[in-house]
């Protein structure tokens, strides 16, 4: 689930997006007694689109359509 996009921009048929995205970034390791912990990390994806489609220009709703398309984010480096 992302929280915040960070960037996004359009260029030869692909969207590339930058956001925060939820649960993502292993925060603490298993132990015996616990399940690992993960917390929300900054990650790109990118996917094609139609000459003529449109995203949706109000951020929540651009979020909720991201989420939908269920993308394969990858994890940045801390210090991106």
């Amino acid at each position: 689930m992302i929280s915040d996009i960070q960037s996004i921009f359009q260029e030869d048929g692909y969207v590339y997006v930058t956001a925060i995205v939820e649960d993502v970034k292993l925060v603490y390791h298993a132990t015996w007694y616990d399940p690992p912990e993960y917390g929300p990390g900054i990650c790109e994806s990118y996917f094609p689109i139609e000459e003529d489609e449109e995203l949706p220009e109000d951020e929540n709703e651009l979020i909720t359509y991201l989420d939908s398309m269920d993308l394969d984010w990858v994890l940045l480096p801390d210090d991106y």
